[in-house]
């Protein structure tokens, strides 16, 4: 898992677990309140001439590494979520 300072239009966490890889996003609501958001779980790959692509489609056996990646996010949104709720109470 790497965790950036983001900047505009880079998201706050990154998960991977082999060639798979999902980001957690940091947006605001029209009331300013924070809520977090991922990307489509993506695999790399590289394609017959060598250069790395990205697809969203994975095979049987990347199955399990998807559902392992799903639950990190949703603990890293649930963990990031508490911690700005606990910054707003500041």
């Amino acid at each position: 898992m790497t965790n950036q300072n983001p900047t505009p239009n880079e998201p706050v966490a990154r998960l991977k677990d082999g060639l798979l890889q999902i980001a957690i996003w940091k947006n605001q609501s029209e009331n300013g309140r924070p809520f977090y958001s991922t990307s489509a779980l993506q695999r790399s790959y590289k394609d017959d001439a060598g250069s790395y692509q990205e697809t969203t489609s994975l095979s049987g056996t990347q199955l399990l590494q998807a559902q392992r990646l799903y639950a990190l996010a949703y603990e890293k949104v649930r963990e990031l979520e508490e911690a700005d709720y606990l910054a707003s109470k500041e």
